[in-house]
């Protein structure tokens, strides 16, 4: 298997690939789809690292064997993270686009009411963790009478992290002529268990083989906290006269709120992300190729998609969840033989994540700063000169008002000239400067004491995370990566945004409140893991100040 079209696959899945613009497979994904299409109802352990491709290794077998008439979990996925659930709960939905294959995430955190709901609805894949998925097993709103496939991925991982029981106790759950796929890194004695005790005449397939990382690449992290994030790109786009490359976001909406942003101020900009139409991307991508505009904010659909050789700049908006997503996004500059530039953007508790990601990508990123002020000022400079020299040039075009703009400023004098030029000047080319001091990112503490907005509604209200957020965004003009942390609780709910949004959003919270229900939106003081300082007491986990009282004393 060369590429996808050489394999016999659902019509509806090709389309799909098709739209992806994925061709080529994988060496897990060559070795492992093949094998899976012919033997469905073996059981198989595939040996790959982390990074190779292994979601469409396995993703597309089990679409295949799905019947979308038959409304049962025919198919489940276990992985030992919500990020992971998630994302593989993304991939899942962008090759079964065109099928009418029902797919359900279901991981802690969320309200499980809705997952039953949505599990009851006929959902024919599950994509859940372990301790989520026996919860519903417990509870019987999930039945795997119908499960033909389940798939492990990860699973040395799981097991690291002490899943064993209850992946045990899954299986238990699930029909004995099942077939296992089960996808770990390494074979560790818990793996070699789980292979004896629960599978039979098991096939294996082994496979070392990354997607190597250009040695053309020079590879960067930045610190950089959330709400500076949009300067701090600016700067580095700024920095660069010659930029021309992909800005990576995590998601669909984060990928328009950024364009905006760049197009609010000057850039040619444009985005690419999963829900747009296959008619509308094919006309991003050709005109980001023939240079229309220069940046383009995308998600990890445009990974593979984009083929271009000159692009000068990748940017990790947020680092990536998974390690074959930073693989695929870098790999899209540094070709040609030409060197390419990819930054990585991280907040300050993330710098433990970028040693894991060095590790897992035998490679090393070296720490740069946000370009100083300075430098912007100095290029921007630059920029003026070659303007006014396009000026001087005796064959350049006149457009027909010059005439009347040169009589109009024969009556000034030379001063009033040269103020007016200068203020249309810096109107042209620095209006939108970021003048903060952005290259100071402090892993010390602030002294200061971190505030919060607590909304006295909560999960016995009705209220999820996903539902704040999406009032947030409208209602206080919140980016996405300004709302750092949404805690919904059973009767409040604590939201943490950058501290000089804190009383506009207050304002505009009381002004358009989220519910109907009569409830209260206030400041509180989040001071949650630092040692009790001189003045405050603790209360069952949660600090108030000397003399301040809780309207209940509950554990939160």
């Amino acid at each position: 298997m060369k590429t996808f079209a050489d394999i016999d696959l659902l019509p509806e899945i090709k389309k799909s690939l098709d739209a992806l613009n994925f061709t080529t497979p994988t060496e897990v994904q060559a070795k492992v789809i093949p094998i899976l299409l012919k033997n469905p109802e073996s059981d198989v352990h595939v040996q790959a690292p982390t990074g190779t491709g292994k979601t469409l290794a396995y993703g597309i077998p089990l679409l295949d064997n799905i019947d979308p008439s038959l409304k049962a979990v025919q198919g489940m996925v276990i992985a030992p993270t919500r990020e992971l659930v998630l994302q593989i709960y993304e991939s899942l939905k962008d090759i079964s686009r065109h099928t009418n294959i029902i797919i359900e995430p279901v991981f802690g955190g969320m309200p499980i009411e809705r997952q039953i709901a949505n599990i009851k609805r006929g959902a024919q894949i599950i994509v859940g963790t372990p301790g989520r998925l026996n919860d519903h097993l417990r509870r019987k709103t999930l039945s795997l009478n119908a499960l033909k496939i389940l798939i492990l991925d990860e699973a040395d991982i799981m097991l690291d992290m002490g899943f064993k029981e209850e992946i045990s106790s899954i299986l238990e759950y699930a029909p004995k002529d099942r077939a296992i796929w089960l996808f770990s890194a390494t074979v560790m004695a818990g793996i070699s268990q789980l292979i004896k005790s629960h599978m039979k005449n098991v096939l294996t397939i082994k496979t070392a083989a990354k997607e190597s990382l250009t040695p053309q690449v020079e590879q960067y992290y930045c610190l950089v906290p959330s709400r500076n994030k949009i300067k701090a790109l600016t700067r580095f786009i700024e920095a660069a006269p010659d930029f021309y490359g992909i800005i990576f976001c995590r998601t669909k909406m984060l990928t328009s709120e950024v364009m905006e942003e760049l197009i609010s101020k000057g850039f040619k900009t444009n985005c690419l992300h999963g829900d747009m139409k296959q008619t509308l991307r094919n006309h991003v991508i050709k005109g980001f190729k023939n240079k229309d505009f220069s940046i383009l904010v995308a998600t990890d659909v445009a990974a593979r998609g984009i083929d271009v050789s000159e692009l000068t700049h990748v940017i990790n908006f947020s680092i990536p969840e998974e390690y074959e997503s930073y693989v695929h996004r870098i790999g899209r500059t540094g070709r040609a033989g030409k060197k390419g530039v990819a930054i990585t953007f991280i907040l300050p508790s993330e710098v433990f994540k970028i040693k894991k990601l060095e590790k897992a990508v035998n490679a090393k990123l070296q720490e740069i700063p946000v370009p100083p002020i300075d430098t912007i000022i100095h290029l921007k400079v630059g920029a003026v000169s070659d303007f006014i020299e396009q000026a001087k040039k005796p064959d350049i075009r006149l457009s027909p008002v010059h005439k009347v703009v040169k009589d109009l400023i024969s009556s000034f004098s030379e001063d009033e000239i040269r103020n007016s030029l200068a203020m249309a000047l810096e109107d042209k080319f620095f209006k939108d400067m970021v003048h903060d001091d952005l290259g100071q990112v402090s892993h010390e503490k602030t002294s200061s004491v971190p505030q919060e907005i607590c909304i006295e509604l909560g999960l016995q209200d009705g209220l999820t995370e996903e539902d704040v957020r999406n009032y947030l965004y409208p209602t206080c003009t919140l980016l996405p990566n300004e709302v750092n942390k949404v805690r919904v609780l059973p009767n409040k709910t604590f939201i943490s945004i950058p501290e000089n949004r804190l009383e506009k959003c207050l304002e505009a919270m009381k002004t358009n409140p989220v519910s109907k229900k009569p409830h209260k939106v206030f400041l509180v003081r989040a001071i949650f893991g630092r040692k009790p300082e001189r003045g405050w007491r603790q209360e069952r986990g949660r600090r108030f100040e000397r003399g301040g009282r809780p309207e209940k004393r509950r554990r939160y």
